[in-house]
């Protein structure tokens, strides 16, 4: 997540440790989520000799042309899901990288315009659609069967209440559409309120289900992380940032099944991955923000950095069931966007 703050400027998440683990920057590396551009920024100054340059919200247009006014050369952008990186890399001649960077998720550039409907805290169109193409999270809350509704609150936000959550949403359609954040946001605020002390919001877990639903954002991370592998050359890097649960858990599982540990019982054994490592864990546990960081933006509380350095060229066949990827019904899929 790239999170702005008007009196310092923009501040990509974990930039500063990232840095420590990469002080200098060489050969050719992927920023598949561009966001602000504070990340691209960097891999540029440390020394990267080409950046591909990929989001699949075309508003992040507005923040490459710095960038590409100092770096004309040596960027490569374009508007696009980072899972189909293979096909950009064809496209450019490019047969192998040198590392990877993806920062999963919702960034602070959508979460705070209120046009793009991604949060509770403003009102505006219930819209979520990372790349603006497709159906809508309107579209979804007013047409999904109430069965729907509650499989994905449940499976993507861990919502308890997902049940009685989608029950009063397909009430409250019958007498009017759904089509703004606070409409929704009040309709959930009504089941159990605002407790005094909470930390959470009642329809954080909710709009954080919608959103992964509707831009079918744990498929495409576990396609994402195939992806990187097959793009990297061996030496490579790949370095991921993760901020729930849900993502995190699937990107720790992925790199416990393929990575090489210095553990007695490896790693590889207790999640019953290939005898082969894909990968060398460069961090153990992954990295979290300080409190310093956390002070000056507290979005960064739940990001978890993880690092990779692929060894092996081999075949990667994994177990997808011991990723812990939820199972949705397949009706999703008419909801989902571009």
């Amino acid at each position: 997540m790239h999170s702005f703050n008007k009196s310092i400027g923009h501040i990509p998440v974990l930039i500063s440790d990232f840095r420590k683990l990469f002080p200098k920057i060489s050969g050719i590396w992927v920023d598949g989520t561009f966001g602000f551009g504070g990340y691209s920024k960097y891999l540029l100054e440390a020394g990267a000799e080409k950046l591909i340059v990929i989001d699949v919200d075309p508003d992040v247009k507005q923040h490459i042309n710095n960038l590409q006014a100092k770096w004309p050369s040596k960027i490569d952008f374009h508007i696009s899901n980072f899972i189909k990186i293979k096909n950009i890399l064809k496209n450019l001649e490019i047969k192998h990288i040198d590392g990877v960077l993806l920062d999963i998720g919702v960034s602070s550039m959508q979460l705070d315009k209120s046009l793009r409907g991604f949060s509770f805290r403003n009102d505006g169109p219930l819209d979520m659609r990372m790349s603006r193409n497709g159906p809508t999270a309107s579209d979804f809350i007013n047409h999904a069967e109430e069965n729907l509704i509650a499989e994905v609150i449940y499976k993507y936000g861990e919502e308890s209440k997902s049940k009685i959550i989608a029950k009063r949403i397909v009430e409250s359609r019958k007498k009017s559409k759904i089509d703004t954040t606070y409409k929704l946001s009040n309709i959930i605020e009504g089941i159990s309120g605002i407790k005094n002390g909470a930390k959470k919001h009642p329809a954080t877990k909710s709009f954080q289900a919608i959103r992964i639903a509707i831009n079918n954002e744990l498929n495409n991370l576990v396609f994402g992380l195939y992806c990187a592998y097959d793009v990297l050359k061996v030496g490579g890097y790949f370095a991921i940032i993760t901020f729930h649960s849900l993502e995190d858990r699937v990107v720790k599982r992925f790199f416990n099944q393929v990575s090489k540990t210095n553990d007695q019982l490896s790693e590889l054994k207790k999640f019953g991955g290939v005898s082969t490592p894909f990968f060398q864990k460069i961090n153990k546990k992954p990295i979290i923000a300080s409190e310093k960081e956390i002070k000056i933006n507290p979005r960064s509380r739940s990001a978890k950095l993880r690092v990779v350095k692929k060894l092996s060229n081999n075949a990667l066949l994994l177990d997808l069931k011991k990723l812990g990827l939820p199972q949705v019904s397949d009706s999703l899929r008419a909801f989902q966007c571009g």
